[in-house]
């Protein structure tokens, strides 16, 4: 399993920001969300030409429900209305740009933090078979998405990742492949010159304004004249408390999980 190691004062590294916009595709038609790539990649080789096209990325999540218990019964409120349950979901994602090698698990329970680990890529599947056939009392698989070849551009301050995200329903239930939505990750980098970075004494100093501030010019350029039709755009930004040395990865997962459950 993943765990998380603190950082002595004498180590050093430079801590990035990120922040997800999914863009969403009410029709789920997959050429209507390839179409608004390509858009959102000819705006970004406008603004920023310079920017370098590094090689695709892909990504796999999951996501499993805690069942509700068999001697469940719903308690109401004041009018008699049934008060919805608060469950607990499990999160499985794969980002080859965060680590090629690793799926992180990510359970989130009704209130509180989330807590994050992680498995070789190479036990995913058994993980998953685990939790829809053993532990199937406990889990109920929701839905999965997928991107086949992202695209990512680096160069200057910012790296930019942008792909379609595609869903398919498990089993014989199966059905065409559909595209809930456009995906775009930003990130950059926090406080000194990278080649300086910090020590984690200085990590409390850090300003996370700049960052967010150049995250959002960058994306407000690339988007310029794009047509998002009636789409709404969802944005979420990594919590600046859980970057904490090695801890970052584990708040870029959760970040990504947060986005991908979707409703439901």
């Amino acid at each position: 399993m993943h765990t998380n190691t603190q950082l002595t004062t004498k180590e050093v590294y430079q801590p990035i920001h990120h922040r997800i916009y999914l863009i969403s595709n009410p029709s789920t038609n997959t050429e209507t969300a390839l179409t608004l790539v390509n858009q959102l990649i000819s705006g970004v080789e406008t603004s920023f030409p310079t920017a370098v096209r590094q090689p695709p990325w892909t990504l796999q999540y999951r996501v499993f429900r805690g069942t509700l218990p068999s001697n469940y019964h719903p308690p109401t409120d004041a009018q008699g209305t049934p008060i919805q349950y608060a469950h607990t979901f499990q999160h499985m994602l794969h980002l080859s740009s965060l680590e090629p090698n690793r799926t992180f698990i990510c359970t989130q329970p009704p209130a509180g933090t989330s807590t994050v680990s992680a498995i070789p890529l190479n036990q995913q599947d058994s993980h998953i078979s685990l939790l829809r056939n053993a532990l199937a009392a406990l889990w109920q698989p929701r839905h999965a998405l997928f991107i086949q070849a992202g695209t990512i551009y680096a160069g200057g301050v910012c790296t930019v990742q942008i792909a379609e995200l595609r869903s398919k329903r498990d089993g014989a239930q199966s059905g065409a492949v559909q595209s809930p939505g456009v995906v775009v990750c930003i990130s950059t980098a926090v406080g000194p010159d990278e080649s300086d970075g910090i020590t984690a004494q200085e990590e409390d100093a850090l300003d996370f304004g700049d960052a967010q501030t150049i995250i959002r010019e960058f994306w407000a350029r690339i988007k310029i004249g794009k047509d998002l039709g009636k789409a709404d755009v969802r944005e979420i930004m990594m919590a600046p408390k859980y970057v904490q040395g090695l801890r970052e990865k584990d708040a870029v997962a959760r970040m990504w999980c947060d986005v991908l459950r979707l409703r439901g």
